[in-house]
């Protein structure tokens, strides 16, 4: 495979210690907790919403799901997280295929999550139309890096999102239940059925209750 080229600068709002220790120890009225991570995803999205603006429109998307799903994934774990995880499931996945079956203790490396828009790697590959079953460890890394520079990512999220609402056959525009069933795809995946789905689409109804504060933070 040959190197994948994002070189467009990452500028946005980064999440690290700092905002982890402010989010989960300080209380809100003294400017930490639910308060400072919810200013810090607004602020993320308002930096990026002209990237959001063209990717929606790129993949025929309602541009409050893509703010949704942005919104929903960005803060959290520091970045540096991931790399650690990756890492460490490479070295424990690194034996022959005989050990690494009976023998690990970690997931594998390709379903560890990158960027400000958490997407696995595996996720992002089949995406891209590469089989990340055939990709190296330094491919994997070399995917891995570009999914943290936020257009890729964004871009990335976008055209998976597409795929997500092609598999249960929708068309643009996207109606409200469409919605829900795409944003609680991208959660759970596309093993199950779209009744089983419906059991618990929690993710793509939190981006419907959501909608006009999506609406405001990309116009």
């Amino acid at each position: 495979m040959s190197e994948l080229v994002c070189k467009t600068p990452n500028s946005s709002p980064t999440w690290g210690v700092l905002d982890l220790f402010l989010w989960k120890l300080i209380p809100e009225k003294f400017g930490g907790g639910k308060g400072y991570i919810q200013k810090f995803k607004d602020a993320w999205v308002k930096h990026n919403k002209h990237t959001i603006l063209r990717a929606a429109g790129t993949n025929r998307l309602p541009v409050e799901l893509l703010a949704g799903v942005c919104w929903i994934e960005v803060g959290g774990d520091p970045n540096f997280i991931d790399r650690v995880a990756f890492e460490v499931r490479a070295f424990d996945w690194s034996g022959p295929s005989v050990i690494d079956k009976s023998l690990t203790v970690t997931r594998i490396p390709t379903k560890t999550s990158f960027g400000s828009v958490s997407i696995q790697l595996r996720t992002a590959a089949q995406t891209l139309g590469m089989d990340p079953m055939e990709m190296t460890n330094g491919e994997l890394r070399n995917l891995a890096n570009c999914l943290q520079r936020d257009v890729y990512n964004i871009d990335t999220v976008a055209r998976h999102l597409r795929l997500l609402a092609d598999h249960d056959k929708f068309s643009s525009p996207l109606t409200m239940e469409q919605v829900r069933i795409v944003g609680a795809r991208y959660n759970r995946g596309i093993g199950l059925s779209i009744d089983q789905l419906k059991q618990n689409t929690s993710y793509g109804n939190f981006i419907v209750n959501n909608w006009s504060r999506f609406s405001r933070l990309v116009r």
